[in-house]
């Protein structure tokens, strides 16, 4: 089988991004390159429910992160796509602390149905697939703490070109 080579650099690579909170537990967020974004709490977890919360951009990068791997894993495998859609859940539970303190929340599974609209062989999405998942940080954490992400993938085919 045929190795899929991505461009990216090789390399470590550091990600800074600065957080800030006035007072309480809404954070303002912003990245160099001049990007700005907020984090909140519900009212009943101590927030102001102004943003959604940290968890759920987590849920998000990961949603985000496995759509860019499968676009760039296609774009080096010549496949055409259209649309790439994934709906993600993730899981959370309470686990003990450290030294037996009081448990805290842990991720503990995620799930994404990815559904992709292209006109490829399906032997060669299932490939896409397999090698855009291995490309994927923000699975790779998961996958470190022992909790394979599932994966279901529904092949669409390509709209026509009016």
């Amino acid at each position: 089988m045929a190795v899929v080579k991505l461009k990216d650099p090789a390399g470590a690579k550091v990600r800074v991004i600065d957080s800030a909170s006035a007072n309480g537990i809404k954070c303002e967020v912003s990245t160099p390159d001049g990007h700005t974004f907020s984090t909140d709490e519900p009212a009943e977890r101590g927030g102001t429910d102004a943003a959604t919360s940290p968890l759920m951009y987590f849920t998000a990068s990961l949603a985000t992160c496995q759509t860019v791997q499968i676009h760039k894993t296609a774009k080096a495998m010549r496949i055409d796509h259209g649309a790439i859609n994934i709906h993600c859940e993730t899981t959370t539970d309470r686990v003990p602390g450290i030294d037996g303190n009081d448990k805290v929340m842990r991720f503990c599974a995620a799930e994404m149905v990815v559904d992709i609209e292209t006109d490829a062989p399906e032997e060669k999405v299932a490939r896409l697939m397999k090698v855009a998942e291995d490309q994927c940080p923000v699975g790779n954490l998961f996958m470190d703490a022992g909790y394979e992400p599932t994966l279901t993938f529904n092949i669409l085919p390509m709209p026509a070109n009016d």
